[in-house]
């Protein structure tokens, strides 16, 4: 059996001038990138009530936590009441915390030539330097790591101190960011089980974790009793979302696609290090790098970000700790990687070292993933500041009477809320914010974006939340939103009822209340009887007994696998597209429409069309009618699917008719 796995010594990468000098090139890149990201606006509006005594709320008056950090918001409120404007306070944090983490990185390296690569990799991702200055909890991430990485290999003491010590530093990266806390998870249980087998007792060890682990219970509990749930808002609306879990995968590789396009460095050094572990890693290396690719594999499985590189950043900074302290190889293999490094971010479209007031490019991908850098670089950037750019926002603006202004949102909702001020509610369409909203399932879409899954919003909920009042029509929602405001804009946080209310919220006793169904196609929902009375063509569009279409309209099916015709009317100058929907998933498509224009009549038109194979195959529950493209007065009049025993006798007649065949 082999023994354990040597340590490196730490301390011996770049010191002195040298050091020193990286370090002021660093932070130049910093001060040349410096943006804040739509985001961490959200995050400040937070800091900014919570400072003027709105609470920790983004919407006054409403509890819901729509930030993943807690850790790196009471950093911000402090650096905050220290400088006195909320754009600072972002802008110093992340700079300071990011020239730590350089500094620590390449001074602690294991060798010289491991410190001279640590440099070139962080001056060369455009993902690592973007997200050191986004306002984003990245740099605390980051710093955490490294933080955990030096007690994980530190030599001396007492174990039982060291594995307190490394629990404690997991729990703060988990008030950091929630999921963050995947890259480490194996090494925290390496390190557990090290000292158990170095002859520490498991209940010691137990209480030691346990000890560690009291900074994020004690956040738990309290967010159980302000907000009345363990997780962020953000938490609970992905997972509301949905989504079928393959297109979660298949956007997940899109998105590394993306950051190979155009940061190729990031992934390929990341990939270096997961290789250089299995080969020639020390103690540690094989831990951290199974938490690396296990956060990838996460970060796939819900479909990467709109950011992009935003979710590739952490790992990246993760493999340079493990290349630089961690893995033990010869001097030209450190020199190749030096060189791959320089030159592979040279190759990005625009290197982070280059970069200036000249870097634009707002082009966004077929995926919705947008350089978000690029996005808000005129207006949230340091090089494009002028003499009023970043004022603080007025906080201590008197509340207007009447009715709350709401505005509806999805996207831009941090300039919004730092914009318009406390007492405006931003009505959070994409449910990140709104508490109602993240129960909901998102809209059935073809194509999504991530982190942009919009909700139907409710009938009445807008007035609702205007005045303050539960005005929702639907009957069995509005019960439900009952027990859910009583929870988020109950005064008395610690009444018996309230607190049996979270109760019942978090074990889902209110879950039957939701018609996940309905409101996954916006309310927009009919049956195939409410659609079998056969219209002749040329009826009006807007005669009565069709159904004018001012969204799409999903139409219900029993599933039966084996379904090969649909009829359809629709309005004969429009272009539509049936989607053939199973559970969460599209099997088919077919685009309808319109009629050629030198044989098009007014009015309705049939569309007798085949089921495409896999929906055939494996059957459907809802055919989508999608209007797509027209003079926006879109219409169908009837929707006959085989199968459905009054209208087969009809639907065989215009399948004969259309294929010239006699019915049978």
């Amino acid at each position: 059996m082999n023994g354990p796995d040597p340590p490196l010594r730490p301390g011996r990468g770049l010191a002195g001038p040298v050091a020193v000098l990286l370090l002021a090139v660093f932070a130049a890149v910093l001060v040349r990138t410096a943006w804040a990201s739509d985001d961490a606006l959200i995050s400040l509006r937070t800091v900014l009530n919570l400072t003027h005594g709105n609470g920790l709320t983004f919407n006054a008056g409403e509890r819901v936590q729509t930030f993943t950090h807690p850790l790196w918001l009471a950093l911000l409120t402090g650096t905050y009441l220290v400088l006195g404007n909320v754009y600072y306070a972002a802008f110093a944090l992340s700079i300071g915390v990011s020239i730590a983490v350089f500094w620590l990185a390449v001074s602690r390296a294991a060798s010289r030539w491991q410190g001279w690569l640590a440099a070139a990799a962080l001056l060369s991702s455009r993902a690592f330097v973007d997200f050191s200055t986004s306002g984003l909890e990245n740099p605390l991430a980051n710093l955490l790591v490294a933080a955990l990485a030096a007690v994980f290999l530190r030599e001396g003491g007492r174990a039982r101190r060291r594995v307190a010590g490394l629990w404690a530093l997991g729990s703060l990266l988990y008030l950091t960011r929630p999921d963050a806390v995947v890259i480490v998870a194996p090494l925290l249980a390496e390190a557990t089980w090290r000292a158990w087998r170095d002859g520490e007792r498991a209940g010691a060890l137990a209480g030691a974790a346990a000890l560690g682990l009291a900074p994020a219970l004690a956040w738990t509990a309290f967010a159980v009793v302000y907000y009345g749930f363990p997780f962020p808002n953000t938490a609970y609306a992905k997972l509301a979302a949905d989504v079928d879990r393959w297109q979660m995968w298949k956007q997940g590789v899109i998105y590394a696609v993306d950051s190979l396009d155009r940061d190729p460095l990031t992934l390929v050094f990341i990939a270096f290090a997961l290789a250089t572990a299995a080969s020639a890693g020390t103690r540690g290396a094989r831990p951290l790098a199974a938490g690396i690719a296990l956060y990838l594999a996460y970060v796939t499985s819900i479909g990467g970000d709109f950011m992009s590189g935003r979710f590739y950043a952490l790992p990246f900074f993760a493999s340079a700790i493990l290349l630089t302290r961690m893995a033990d190889a010869a001097r030209p293999v450190w020199i190749a990687a030096i060189a791959a490094s320089a030159v592979l971010g040279a190759a990005s479209a625009k290197a982070p070292i280059l970069s200036d007031s000249r870097f634009e490019d707002r082009g966004a991908k077929h995926g919705g993933i947008v350089d978000e850098r690029v996005f808000y670089l005129r207006k949230h950037s340091l090089v494009y500041a002028s003499m009023l750019s970043f004022a603080d926002p007025d906080w201590e603006v008197r509340r207007p009477p009447g009715d709350t202004p709401v505005l509806n949102t999805c996207g831009l909702m941090g300039e919004g809320g730092l914009d318009f001020g406390p007492h405006y509610y931003l009505l959070d369409e994409c449910a990140l914010a709104d508490p109602l909203l993240a129960r909901l399932p998102a809209i059935f879409r073809e194509e999504w974006r991530p982190g942009h899954f919009a909700r139907a919003v409710p009938e009445g909920y807008r007035e609702s939340v205007a005045t303050g009042t539960n005005r929702i029509k639907d009957p069995r929602l509005r019960e439900f939103y009952g027990h859910l405001s009583r929870i988020t804009r109950s005064k008395a946080l610690w009444s018996r009822d309230r607190l049996w209310t979270i109760w019942k919220m978090n074990t889902g006793a209110y879950d039957r209340l939701v018609d996940r169904d309905f409101y996954r196609f916006g309310g927009s929902v009919k049956t195939l009887a409410e659609l079998s009375d056969v219209k002749a063509p040329e009826t009006p569009w807007d005669a009565p007994g069709t159904t004018v279409l001012t969204r799409p309209l999903a139409v219900r099916v029993d599933r039966k696998p084996g379904r090969r015709y649909v009829d359809v009317s629709l309005d004969s100058d429009d272009k539509y597209v049936l989607v053939f929907v199973l559970g969460r998933a599209a099997v088919g498509r077919v685009e309808v429409g319109p009629i050629p224009q030198h044989r098009r009549k007014p009015g309705l038109a049939s569309y007798t069309i085949d089921v495409p194979s896999r929906a055939e195959r494996e059957g459907f529950d809802v055919v989508l009618v999608v209007p797509v493209a027209g003079d926006e007065r879109y219409a169908i009049g009837h929707l006959l699917v085989e199968g459905y025993p009054p209208t087969d006798a009809e639907l065989r007649e215009r399948v004969a008719a259309r294929d010239g065949v006699a019915p049978r």
